[in-house]
């Protein structure tokens, strides 16, 4: 299946966990800046990427389930 990265499983782009995984990263900008729009981090890959990139690795997210 090929999605693209803002529906994966792997894909973070949460502005707040952005900024804690690349410190000091709100003291050149923000992740909640407009220039970042919905690019995020591949956990899979470990790249910042577009959240329009894909790749064959795709999981949608929707499809984990959780036990509890």
């Amino acid at each position: 299946m090929k999605g693209t990265c803002r529906a994966c499983l792997h894909f973070r782009n949460d502005p707040a966990y952005l900024e804690a995984i690349f410190q000091g990263l709100n003291v050149m900008s923000s992740a909640w800046a407009s220039v970042v729009a919905e690019d995020g981090l591949c956990l899979r890959h470990d790249r910042y990427l577009s959240a329009e990139a894909s790749c064959p690795d795709f999981t949608a997210a929707s499809s984990v389930t959780s036990d509890a």
